[in-house]
């Protein structure tokens, strides 16, 4: 028997969006102090699911603040500045240019 291929690997898996990716790292921090021996053992702790849900909402908050920020904004107008195609827009009402006739 000969020794199996290396390039029959398992197949990649899917690359995670950086919003889930996100949530899944507040998740964690979360976790580890919401359910590690440091926290209180008196209180009450929430449900897994109810955390995980939390920490998609602050993924959320996170995402919508980074878009607000100065430079995203300069970003934006630049990616829209460069979207304008010249060769389409009508000036001749602004420049009061008339057709003649």
């Amino acid at each position: 028997m000969s020794a199996p291929d290396a390039s029959a690997k398992a197949p990649a898996a899917p690359a995670k969006d950086s919003y889930v990716e996100l949530a899944e790292r507040i998740f964690v921090s979360l976790a580890a102090r919401v359910y590690g021996t440091l926290a209180g053992s008196d209180q009450r702790k929430p449900d897994p699911k109810a955390l995980a849900v939390f920490s998609f909402k602050l993924a959320d908050a996170f995402e919508e603040a980074t878009s607000e920020t100065p430079r995203r904004q300069a970003e934006n107008e630049a990616r829209r500045k460069a979207a304008v195609k010249l060769d389409e827009v009508d000036l001749s009402g602004l420049l009061n240019i008339q057709k003649k006739s």
